[in-house]
């Protein structure tokens, strides 16, 4: 695969993150929380594919260097910060913000 067919199925992996966490925000505040998510799981293996289970469990900056691009480091963040907002657990909550917020570092300085 060209250099020019990986960056347009890259564009193509974002936006179909961008669109599916539109439908996450949507479900979660018409309080359809499970439906949520399970389209935010489904992200996750969009986005990351077979690493989903190790780039979940690493620290940020390992992660970042397994995704490679800070759109998909960016996308990750993004992910996160929707779980969290989804997430009853306040302390849960706060680590995946706190998570997501390295991520958004990584990213701006790979950018």
């Amino acid at each position: 695969m060209s250099g020019s067919q990986r960056e347009d199925s890259l564009l193509r992996q974002i936006r179909g993150i961008a669109a599916m966490l539109a439908r996450i925000a949507g479900l979660r505040m018409a309080g359809q929380m499970e439906e949520a998510k399970a389209e935010l799981e489904r992200s996750y293996t969009m986005l990351l594919g077979s690493q989903t289970e190790l780039v979940r469990r690493v620290d940020s900056s390992t992660a970042a260097k397994l995704l490679g691009s800070s759109d998909r480091i960016q996308a990750l963040a993004q992910l996160l910060d929707e779980e969290a907002a989804l997430e009853a657990d306040a302390t849960r909550a706060a680590r995946l913000r706190v998570r997501a917020a390295e991520l958004n570092a990584e990213g701006a300085r790979r950018a």
